[in-house]
């Protein structure tokens, strides 16, 4: 999730609907998925776009800890 989605984030643009499912203690293993839910082109901001996730965080036992969505703005590709 964070190489593929926040390493490409030019900027965060807010969390929302976070829900926190289960508690985490030391020595769990965590995994998440994140599902793209949105993206657009906005006005103001040619040649970048925000795109909005769903990331679920799980733990190796399969419980889930945490639920959010994210918006974040990252550059676009060059079209020919």
């Amino acid at each position: 999730t964070v190489q593929a989605l926040s390493a490409r984030a030019v900027a965060n643009l807010g969390w929302d609907r976070v829900r926190l499912k289960d508690p985490v203690f030391v020595g769990d293993t965590l995994y998440t998925t994140s599902r793209i839910l949105d993206k657009r082109l906005p006005k103001s901001r040619p040649g970048q776009g925000i795109v909005t996730v769903e990331t679920t965080g799980h733990k190796s036992t399969g419980e889930t800890v945490i639920v959010f969505e994210r918006s974040f703005m990252v550059r676009c590709r060059e079209t020919a």
